[in-house]
Parts: C-alpha cells; sequence; structure tokens
C-alpha cells in the first residue's frame, strides 16, 4: 500500500513477534503491549508511520482505545487477535464504505487472515493475500464475486487507471451481477482497447449484456449497467445514476499553448470551455502536453498539479520534423520552425488522432487527442521516425528490474519486494505476473504480457512509462539478468543514447533457475560451471555449438537454459551427444521443471539415459562434470578433482578422473627433420617450448615476435635461430613446413592457423590444438616402443596422466609366473 498508512496491531507476545515481521514486509507501524516491547528501540506513542516506516511501537491503552485513534489515522488496520474481539473493536466506528479503512484480522500465526472490512475498495481483501502469502496461511475471502469466481466491479479498470464516478450505484450494481440479475454494459466506440478489457473481465459473468448505444441501458430489463465513456451524457446520467456504474478512463490528452506568465486559472478556464464545448468530460483528461520551450510555465505546471495528471514535454526538434500540412496554421512555424504547439503535443503525447482541433484563446491555444486512436497519416509518418525517448514529462521517473526468483515468493529477496511494493506500475509476462500477484495492490496499474516473444516492445514500453515520471517495476523469473529482460532494457537505452539518469534505472539481483534446481539436488554445482542457453533464435546454432564442445572439453558442469519447445526440437538431443563424446555415461543429469513452484517435478537421471522428450521451456538441465555423482535422489560434485586418501586408484579410475599434475612441456617428437624450415609466433614461455624442440629434431627455426624470453634471445644472439622483431604479419609462413601458432592473443593463432590451411603448411595452435594439423601431448619411447597419448587438446592433463600409468605398466618387472 505504497504512500499509504498501515497500521498493526497486537495483544499477544507471539502476536507482538508476528507484528514486527509483517511491519518489515509491509513496511507499516507496529502497535504491540509496552510490556512486549524492547524500550530502547520503540517509537514514541502516536508516532505516524508515515515518519517511521518500519518501526515497532508500544500501546499501554486497552485494543478498543488504540483501534479507535487509528481509525481516521489509517488507511489499514491489521489486528492479530481473535475475530471476535475485533469485530467488536470496530463496530462502533464503522461509518460508509468509502471512507472506512481496509480491515484485516488473523490469528497470532498467521495461519488464517480473514479481511473484515473494505475488501475491494480499501484493498483489504489483496492485503489479506499478500499477508497470507507471507505467512504461509490462507487468505479468507467472503466477498460474494470472488467467491463465485466473478469479477470486483470496484476494481475494473484499476489498472488502467480508471476511475469510478462518485455518484456510482455501485453497491446496486454488484448486487444485481452476484444475484444473477441481468446488467447491460455499454462502451463508446471510439474506445476499442475498452471494449476489449470489458469483454475479457466480464466473460466469466452470463448475466452481463454488451449493447451498442448506451441508452439502450435505460431499458427496465436491465436491472443495472455498466458504461464506460470520455464524453459528457449528463442528462443520459441523470436517467441511469440510480442503476449504474460509470467508468471514467482517463484516455484525453490535452496539448496547450501559451504566452509567458498566463495564471493557471485562466488556462483552466480555457481547458474547461474546449472540453465542454466538445462534449469530453474533464475527469477523462489523463495528461497535458505542450512543446519544450513551455516547459518550465509556472501556469501549466500547476494546471497539471491540479489536475494530478502528468505533464509530458515534446522535444522542439521532435515538433520540427512533423508534417505542417495535418495541422492547424499556427504562428509557431513562423517563429519557432514548427507546425504548432497544441495539436501536434497533443498527438505526439497521445499516440492518437485529435478529437478536438486547437481553440485559440486570448492567451493560450488548447487542443484535444484521444489516447491511443489512429493518428493521421501526415504526422504519424514523421513520429513513427523519432526516437521514442522524445516525449519526457517534468518529474523523473524510476524503472526497477525486478529479479523474482524461480516462483516461490519465499526465495524473493527483500530488495525485490521493496521495489514491487513502491511500484505504481508492474509489468510482466503472464505466467510471472501470476506468480507475485499476491503482492501487487489495488492502486497499482498492472500490465500483463500475455504470450513471450516481444521483449524489446516490452522494454520499450516499460522505460516509456519511467520516462513519464512514473515508478515502474519490469519483472522476470529467476534473474532479471539471465537470458531475461535486463538486456532488451538496455539495449533500448543505448539506442536512445540514455545518459544514465533518465529514466534512473536500477537493477535487483535474483535467485536464477538452475540455483534453484541445485539447491533442490544438494551440491552439483560445486566446481566450475557453466550456464548455456540452446535457443538459436538470438544465437546462432554454430556459436551455440562451439560453447557447448567447449564446455564439454573444459569438463565444466553445465546447466541448459532454453532446451525444447515445439518448434526447437532437436537442439537438446544435439547438445546431449555433444557432452556424451567427453562424459562418462554414468554423468548425473537432472532436469528441472518448474523449480520451487507448487508443479515442480525433478528428474534425476544420467547422460546415458537422459530423454529430450521429458523436457519442455519450463525445465533447466543440469549436467555434471566427470566426478558429479549421485546419493539416493541427490547429486554432488566433489570441489577438487584430487585423489582421497584412502581410496584404491586402478589403472581404469586414472583413465576416469582428472587429477591436477605439474605442466609438463607438450613434446614435439620429430624425426628426419633436418630439411624442414619451421616458424614459431610468440616469444613466450610456450614458443620456447616448441623452439627448443624443434632445435633438437634438427629443423631450422624462425621466431616472429615483438618480445621473447632471455632464453630466445640467447639463441638468436648466438644465431641459431632467426629472430623478427616484430608482430606477426600476412605472408610470415612463406616457405616453411611447419608453424607453430603460440602468441597469446586468440584471434592472432587463429588467423594464423587458417593462413597456414590456405597455404598447405603443416601447423601446431598451442591454445586450440584442433585448429591446426598436429598436436601430441604425451609421448612414452623405451626400448623401442613408442607411446602417443593425445585428447585432441581437450585435456592434455589428462594425456599426461594416462601416458604416465601405461608407462609405469610397462617398466614393471615381469611376473616369474
Amino acid at each position: 500500500m505504497s504512500n499509504q498508512t498501515l497500521v498493526i496491531i497486537a495483544v499477544t507476545r507471539a502476536g507482538a513477534r508476528l507484528a514486527e515481521r509483517l511491519a518489515t514486509e509491509l513496511r507499516a507501524m507496529a502497535r504491540v503491549p509496552a510490556k512486549f516491547v524492547d524500550k530502547s528501540t520503540a517509537a514514541d506513542a502516536g508516532t505516524a508511520p508515515a515518519e517511521a516506516p518500519v518501526r515497532v511501537a508500544p500501546y499501554t491503552t486497552s485494543l478498543l482505545e488504540e483501534v479507535r485513534f487509528w481509525w481516521e489515522r489509517s488507511d489499514a488496520l491489521v489486528l492479530i487477535t481473535a475475530s471476535g474481539i475485533a469485530v467488536r473493536a470496530i463496530a462502533p466506528l464503522i461509518a460508509h464504505k468509502t471512507t472506512d479503512p481496509a480491515v484485516i484480522c488473523l490469528d497470532e500465526r498467521g495461519r488464517f487472515v480473514i479481511p473484515l472490512l473494505g475488501g475491494h475498495r480499501a484493498g483489504a481483501n489483496d492485503l489479506a493475500r499478500r499477508i497470507a502469502a507471507f505467512t504461509g496461511g490462507q487468505a479468507a475471502v467472503t466477498t460474494a464475486s470472488d467467491a463465485q469466481g466473478l469479477p470486483a466491479l470496484d476494481l475494473i479498470g484499476r489498472s488502467e487507471s480508471w476511475r469510478i464516478a462518485d455518484d456510482s450505484a455501485l453497491t446496486h450494481a454488484i448486487a444485481c451481477l452476484v444475484n444473477g440479475d441481468v446488467l447491460g454494459c455499454a462502451i463508446d466506440p471510439d474506445l476499442p482497447d475498452a471494449r476489449r478489457l470489458m469483454e475479457d473481465l466480464l466473460a466469466p459473468c452470463p448475466n452481463v449484456e454488451f449493447v451498442d448505444d448506451a441508452a439502450d441501458l435505460t431499458d427496465a430489463r436491465f436491472a443495472a449497467a455498466l458504461l464506460v465513456t470520455h464524453r459528457r451524457i449528463d442528462a443520459l446520467w441523470e436517467v441511469l445514476r440510480a442503476k449504474s456504474v460509470r467508468y471514467l478512463p482517463p484516455v484525453l490528452v490535452v496539448g496547450i499553448g501559451c504566452r509567458r506568465g498566463v495564471p493557471v486559472d485562466e488556462l483552466r478556464e480555457a481547458l474547461d470551455v474546449t472540453l465542454a464545448d466538445a462534449g469530453f468530460d474533464a475527469r477523462c483528461v489523463g495528461a497535458l502536453a505542450t512543446a519544450e520551450i513551455k516547459a518550465a510555465e509556472p501556469g501549466l505546471i500547476a494546471l497539471a498539479d491540479a489536475l494530478d495528471v502528468p505533464l509530458n514535454v515534446v522535444p522542439m526538434a521532435q515538433l520540427a520534423m512533423l508534417d505542417a500540412t495535418g495541422f492547424s496554421a499556427s504562428a509557431a512555424t513562423t517563429l519557432f520552425g514548427v507546425p504548432g504547439v497544441a495539436e501536434p503535443c497533443a498527438v505526439i503525447a497521445g499516440g492518437g488522432s485529435l478529437v478536438a482541433q486547437k481553440r485559440a484563446f486570448p492567451n493560450c491555444t488548447i487542443a484535444v487527442a484521444l489516447r491511443g486512436a489512429a493518428a493521421p497519416a501526415a504526422s504519424s509518418a514523421a513520429a513513427s521516425s523519432l526516437p521514442t525517448s522524445a516525449v519526457r514529462q517534468r518529474s523523473r521517473g524510476r524503472l526497477t528490474l525486478v529479479s523474482i526468483g524461480p516462483g516461490d515468493l519465499q526465495h524473493l529477496t527483500t530488495a525485490a519486494r521493496e521495489a514491487l511494493h513502491d511500484a505504481d506500475v508492474v509489468a510482466g509476462y503472464r505466467v510471472y505476473i501470476d506468480l507475485i500477484r499476491p503482492l501487487l495492490q489495488p492502486h497499482q496499474d498492472v500490465i500483463v504480457t500475455p504470450a513471450m516473444g516481444d521483449e524489446t516492445g516490452r522494454a520499450r514500453q516499460a522505460i516509456e512509462l519511467a520516462r513519464a515520471g512514473r515508478r515502474v517495476a519490469l519483472i522476470s523469473s529467476g534473474d532479471i539478468g539471465i537470458y531475461a529482460m535486463a538486456a532488451p532494457v538496455f539495449e533500448a537505452l543505448r539506442d536512445d543514447e540514455w545518459t544514465g539518469d533518465d529514466p534512473v534505472v536500477e537493477v535487483l539481483p535474483g535467485i536464477s533457475a538452475f540455483q534453484a534446481l541445485a539447491a533442490q539436488l544438494g551440491a552439483p554445482i560445486s566446481h566450475d560451471f557453466c550456464v548455456i542457453s540452446l535457443s538459436d533464435l538470438l544465437t546462432p546454432w554454430g556459436v551455440i555449438e562451439r560453447r557447448l564442445r567447449a564446455a564439454a572439453r573444459a569438463d565444466f558442469i553445465v546447466a541448459l537454459y532454453n532446451p525444447r519447445s515445439r518448434g526447437r526440437d532437436w537442439q537438446l538431443d544435439a547438445a546431449l551427444r555433444i557432452l556424451r563424446d567427453h562424459r562418462p555415461p554414468s554423468t548425473p543429469v537432472a532436469f528441472g521443471r518448474n523449480v520451487s513452484r507448487a508443479d515442480e517435478h525433478i528428474t534425476l537421471t544420467t547422460l546415458a539415459d537422459a530423454d529430450p522428450l521429458c523436457v519442455d521451456m519450463f525445465t533447466v538441465v543440469l549436467v555434471g562434470n566427470s566426478q558429479s555423482y549421485t546419493l539416493g535422489k541427490r547429486m554432488a560434485t566433489p570441489r577438487g578433482y584430487a585423489a582421497k586418501t584412502g581410496l584404491e586408484t586402478t589403472h581404469a579410475a586414472v583413465e576416469q578422473q582428472l587429477i591436477p599434475v605439474v605442466p609438463r612441456e607438450y613434446p614435439i617428437v620429430l624425426t628426419g627433420a633436418g630439411a624442414l624450415s619451421a616458424v614459431v609466433i610468440g616469444g613466450g614461455a610456450v614458443g620456447e617450448r616448441k623452439v627448443r624442440k624443434l632445435l633438437q629434431a634438427g629443423a631450422t627455426v624462425r621466431l616472429i615476435s615483438s618480445s621473447a624470453t632471455p632464453y630466445l634471445s640467447a639463441l638468436a644472439d648466438e644465431g641459431r635461430i632467426t629472430w623478427i622483431r616484430r608482430a606477426y604479419e600476412s605472408g610470415d609462413l612463406a616457405g616453411a613446413r611447419l608453424a607453430f601458432a603460440a602468441t597469446n592473443q586468440r584471434a592472432v593463432n587463429a588467423h594464423i592457423a587458417q593462413e597456414a590451411a590456405s597455404m598447405g603448411v603443416l601447423c601446431n595452435v598451442a591454445d586450440a590444438p584442433e585448429e591446426g594439423h598436429f598436436h601430441v601431448p604425451a609421448v612414452y619411447r623405451s626400448g623401442g616402443v613408442t607411446i602417443a597419448v593425445s585428447s585432441g587438446g581437450a585435456a592434455p592433463e589428462r594425456a599426461v596422466k594416462l601416458r604416465d600409468a601405461l608407462a609405469r605398466w610397462l617398466d614393471e618387472e615381469p611376473d616369474n609366473d
């Protein structure tokens, strides 16, 4: 309940403890008996929560007096006491649903949370659900519409900032809805978005009938009526008022141009005259708009404040790009080179078309556009070529990218809860909104994206809402920075040349799905791991495949996101085949679907038996490394590769383990190399090892490097090698039979390999053996026997270990038998 006063009152010691926890969660004031409060930290009695959002304060009076004190000073009261006591405490104070605070009663363990008063209008139902989500209890919502699964008429349109006319017959209409009486519903034909919203929300109501003409609502067969319009309907409303609810959508955007220093009263009078003559209801004004040169006009700012609407400021550069023939003639064209102020500003800020052309007054001009309606081609074409950041509000908003974790609200961070609590607007994919719905508040606008796919559009919408001065929480499951909405948001900001302050952007981390799955399994990611998305919608499959092979060779634990969908049904199978080439068949594999949600399902299998058909887009796949193991229904990975004391190490086991050894030289074994010309590129430690072996084999060596080790420098000074003291250049391999790419730059080594291939030169690439033509990391010679062991560069230490094991076996004395 952002910007509202929430007071929690307890009467027992256990209730006091719960009150303190709730006060932190809800940023409220906890009032508890003085004997249960630490006097050194308690707030003074009577201190308003606005001064201290999270405090525990003592009271020495009775519960009845405490409730009476806070009744008119708070928007919601949470009473941790027996329901009978709560009812007796509030009964003498109840006046009217439009003024009474929300009242919730709950037991001291938080098992049952009962909204007693103000279920819809005051937000008690939603607050009860939020408290129950925190305590793990059950919200006992008893309002008839909720019990029957019907929409709450007093909440319809709140997400779109609709208001309900004060003289609406709301109670009557709600009674007719739940009793099955026929309700008529009329929506202005110029508001198609409102029509769609009402049709969606009222779909569960078989007793609601839509009519095209609002006058039809006067028919006696309609026991009640619902009406959505932005027009003045004074005469019709006099007839309908006794049985109808009128919704006032803020769809009118008013463009204003004015002389310097025009007082607010004069602007307000001009606005009222314009709206009245055009037949529009002033209560449906959703925004004012003006040109950049008028942004600081005190009268305009005061008018926006009086109407409680944003003042959108349109840059002059954007106005100058519009086609002047699409608007009324204006002196601004001559003075400032723009087609006008009132009309084009209304069109741009509203994103729609004019419904009231410019009206000229002595010191100002007024025009009205309908938000979201189709704009004239002359203006919309020009506007579409402009950056979406062009319309700015005078107040600075905030965009918070909120990570909501894997699904269980217990995994939501405190920072994420606070951001959701403070937001004016909460936006996100439908599934994610449903996960956090218990935390949403009645006054918040909720923008639900029904399907995935338009991440860019969702990002831009959130940015523009923040630029309009709103506090926007854009949510995503897991961590919003991992394959989620943070990237498209920052890409959109980059395209808009964002400078870091308009809007203010904050990113809140969260628990990712692979972390949640790992916790459920035990300790599967206790060693080096990587996360790879198998979606090739944004990343070419060739890139994904290379990353998979690199991770497999490096023996990383691998978490796979976006593993399989109806349109991408082969990628997971391909990924598992790559991993099988480098892991034992018994390697543990886990499929975690909807981890931490109500329908969580985890399958623990092996790499040999892993079935891609068990996986969908709600699944995370976790593949262990060569050392991972299962323990019952759990999975774990050792923190290191070192052999444990007391374990018997067989020759077969050696082949399966990667035990760190002191790095050895990669021997280059050549015979009859006296006629060979070799080029070594790179004068570091790796290049030195290559040169040493080449010289031992009798090859002629040319070194290309800007710098070299002291040993290589000495060889050059002695004339045993030729040193070209510069970086590698194309053509340096000319005349060579062997090339060794041994620089510390990956791109340079890859370029050398490509050039060697094109020239027919055999090449060895130190950091990527698979890109070269030969690589023998481990060789053993004894008694005329030569053993060469190679892993293709994927695991040279493993090859060395296997070589040494074989050597020990060959060197053993034969049995006397």
